[in-house]
C-alpha cells in the first residue's frame, strides 16, 4: 500500500506540475517559477482564476506522497512484493525457508539432547518435530532420499527428509552415516510440517548444524531396517530417535498387509509377481521381476510384463493384465501371456502343471479292474480319469458329464482348458485316480463290443473308430487348417452354438479359436473330433 501511494502521489506531482507550467506559458507568465516549491505561491494567488485546479492538484499529489512515504517508515521500510519479507503464515501454497550454511545451535550438543536420545534408543522412532510429537506411519528410501513421515494424506502432517543418495540395491550389508555439526559435507536435511488452518506444507532446509548417526541393513524383498538419531537446529528443539522399517518401493501398507486399492504401478508389479508365483510348482522359480508395468487410472486397468527366471535355466516374459475391482488390484483370468526367451538347460528339471488331486500312497496296490456298462460311469463325473479309446489312444482329464452315448472330459492345455467329447463307441476303458481299471462292457440291447477285461495289443491293421477324420487324412486335414491361422474362420462342432474367431493355433489333437467379446477377447478350444464343419469366413 504505501508504495502505491508514493508512486501515485509522485505521478499526480510532475503532472500538476507541468500541467501549471503549461498555463502560464500561455498566459505570457514565467513558468519557471514553479519548479520551485513555493516561489510561485504569488503567482498563483495573483491569478487565482486561472491556476486553481492545477494548484489544487499538485496539493493533493503533495499530501498522497508524504502518506505514502510515512506508511512506509512505519513499517519498517519493506515492501509488499518482498516474499522473504513477509510472515510465512501470511503466504499461500508451499513454502521454503533455508540458509547455505545454517548455524547450529547449544541444543544440538546439550546434554538435554542426549538424554532424550538415550531414552528412545533401542525402540519404536519417535520424537519431536517442530513443537509436535512425531510418531512415523511410514519410512521409504526411494530414489536417494529417506522419508519419514506422519500421517495418511497426500501430503504429510509432518516429515522429515534426508537427500542420501544412497541407491537401495547397493545396501547389501549395514552400512551407516556420522554426521557432526561442524561437518560441511553431510545431507541436506528438510524438515516440514502443516501450519495450523492450512492445507500446504512449510518446510525449512538444514545444509549444516545438525547431529545425525543413520544405519540401514537389508531385511526382506523391498525393505530395509535402520536407526536413527537426528537433532536438528531449530528454536523448537526438534530430533528424532529410534528403529525403523524403510521400505524401498511406493507399495503402502494396511494392518501389515500390501492395500491393493492404492493405484501405483509397484502396487501392479506386486500384485502380478504374486500371482504368477502361483503358476509354478513351489522350488521351481528363481527370481520375477516386473519390467514394464502400464497404469490407466481412469479405466481402473493395468498391464504387466515380468521376466520369469526358473531353477532350470528357462527364461520367460510373461505378460497379465489386471483390473481394479471391488477385492482391489486382481490379475484378470486368462489374460496371462508367455513367451520363452532361454529355454531350459539340457536336464534340467522339467516342469509339470501341478494337480489338483493328491497322490496316491506309496505301495498301495491297485485295485482289481472292474466292469461296467457305459451309463453306469456317470458315477465317477468330476473325477480324475484316464481314458482308453479302441484306436489305443489314452487322454487324461476330469469326466466332467456324461449323457446319451457321450461323454465330456475336460483336459488341460497351455494357461487353459479344453472340453472333449468321446462317444462310447470309441471308449474302450478308464482308469480312476485310484487306480482302478474299468473295462466297459455293452448294455442289453446295444450291440457288443470287442472288449475284454484284459486290455488287448491293437492290431497292425487300422480299426474302426468314430473319427471325424480318418487316419490316413489327418496329415492333409491337418495341413488345411493350420494354412487358416491367423484367418478370420467359422465353426460348427457338434456340441454347442456356432462360433466366429480368428483361429490362433491348431496342434495335432485341438485348435484354439480366439473370439472378440466386449474389450477384450475370449479363447475356446475345440477337439479336432468334434468339429462339424470349419470354413473361412468373411
Amino acid at each position: 500500500m504505501a508504495e502505491l501511494l508514493i508512486i501515485v502521489g509522485v505521478s499526480a506531482l510532475i503532472i500538476t506540475t507541468l500541467g501549471l507550467m503549461h498555463e502560464a506559458g500561455s498566459r505570457g507568465h514565467s513558468s519557471l517559477f514553479f519548479l520551485v516549491p513555493l516561489v510561485s505561491l504569488g503567482q498563483v494567488q495573483s491569478h487565482w482564476e486561472y491556476y486553481r485546479w492545477w494548484a489544487l492538484g499538485r496539493v493533493a499529489a503533495v499530501l498522497t506522497t508524504a502518506v505514502g512515504i510515512g506508511l512506509f517508515v512505519v513499517t519498517g521500510g519493506s515492501l509488499a512484493g518482498d516474499v522473504s519479507a513477509q510472515p510465512v503464515s501470511s503466504q499461500s501454497g508451499q513454502v521454503l525457508r533455508g540458509e547455505k550454511k545454517a548455524s547450529s545451535t547449544a541444543f544440538v550438543s546439550s546434554e538435554e539432547s542426549a538424554l532424550l536420545v538415550v531414552a528412545g534408543q533401542g525402540k519404536r522412532l519417535t520424537g519431536r518435530l517442530h513443537g509436535e510429537t512425531f510418531r512415523y506411519d511410514r519410512v521409504a528410501l526411494i530414489d536417494g532420499v529417506l522419508t519419514l513421515s506422519q500421517g495418511e494424506g497426500f501430503l504429510a502432517d509432518l516429515e522429515v527428509r534426508v537427500l542420501l543418495g544412497w541407491n537401495p540395491e547397493d545396501i547389501t550389508e549395514r552400512r551407516t552415516l556420522i554426521v557432526g555439526p561442524s561437518d560441511e559435507d553431510g545431507p541436506v536435511v528438510h524438515l516440514s510440517w502443516k501450519p495450523e488452518n492450512q492445507d500446504y506444507p512449510e518446510t525449512r532446509i538444514f545444509d549444516g548444524g545438525y547431529r545425525m548417526e543413520l544405519a540401514l541393513a537389508p531385511l526382506d524383498t523391498g525393505q530395509l531396517s535402520g536407526s536413527l538419531v537426528l537433532v536438528m537446529p531449530d528454536s523448537f528443539k526438534s530430533y528424532l530417535t529410534g528403529d525403523f522399517t524403510a521400505h524401498t518401493n511406493h507399495l503402502r501398507y494396511r494392518n501389515g498387509q500390501v492395500d491393493l486399492y492404492f493405484d501405483h504401478e509397484d502396487t501392479l508389479a506386486h500384485v502380478a509377481e504374486e500371482f504368477l508365483r502361483t503358476q509354478f510348482p513351489e522350488g521351481a522359480v528363481s527370481t520375477i521381476e516386473a519390467r514394464h508395468v502400464t497404469l490407466r487410472r481412469t479405466e481402473n486397468s493395468g498391464q504387466v510384463m515380468a521376466v520369469v527366471e526358473l531353477s532350470n535355466g528357462a527364461v520367460q516374459e510373461r505378460t497379465v493384465r489386471l483390473e481394479k475391482s471391488d477385492v482391489g488390484w486382481a490379475v484378470v483370468a486368462g489374460s496371462m501371456e508367455t513367451r520363452v526367451t532361454t529355454a531350459a538347460k539340457e536336464g534340467g528339471l522339467e516342469l509339470v502343471a501341478p494337480s489338483a488331486e493328491k497322490p496316491a500312497e506309496p505301495e498301495r496296490a491297485a485295485p482289481e479292474p472292474i466292469t461296467q456298462t457305459f451309463p453306469e460311469l456317470v458315477a465317477y463325473e468330476n473325477q480324475s480319469v484316464v481314458l482308453e479309446t479302441t484306436g489305443g489312444r489314452t487322454l487324461e482329464g476330469v469326466l466332467r458329464k456324461v449323457g446319451g452315448d457321450r461323454l465330456w472330459l475336460v483336459r488341460n492345455v497351455g494357461s487353459g482348458n479344453v472340453e472333449r467329447s468321446v462317444g462310447a463307441d470309441e471308449l474302450k476303458s478308464l482308469t480312476l485316480s485310484s487306480g482302478q481299471k474299468v473295462v466297459l462292457t455293452a448294455s442289453e440291447g446295444d450291440q457288443p463290443e470287442a472288449v475284454g477285461v484284459e486290455p488287448a495289443e491293437p492290431a497292425a491293421a487300422p480299426s474302426h473308430t468314430a473319427e471325424t477324420v480318418p487316419a490316413e487324412q489327418t496329415p492333409a486335414a491337418s495341413s488345411e487348417l493350420k494354412a487358416l491361422v491367423g484367418k478370420n474362420v467359422t465353426i460348427e462342432a457338434n456340441e454347442g452354438p456356432r462360433r466366429t474367431g480368428i483361429l490362433q493355433a491348431v496342434a495335432d489333437d485341438h485348435l484354439t479359436l480366439s473370439v472378440p467379446l466386449g474389450a477384450g477377447n475370449m479363447e475356446y478350444f475345440y477337439d479336432i473330433d468334434s468339429i462339424r464343419h470349419i470354413e473361412a469366413a468373411r
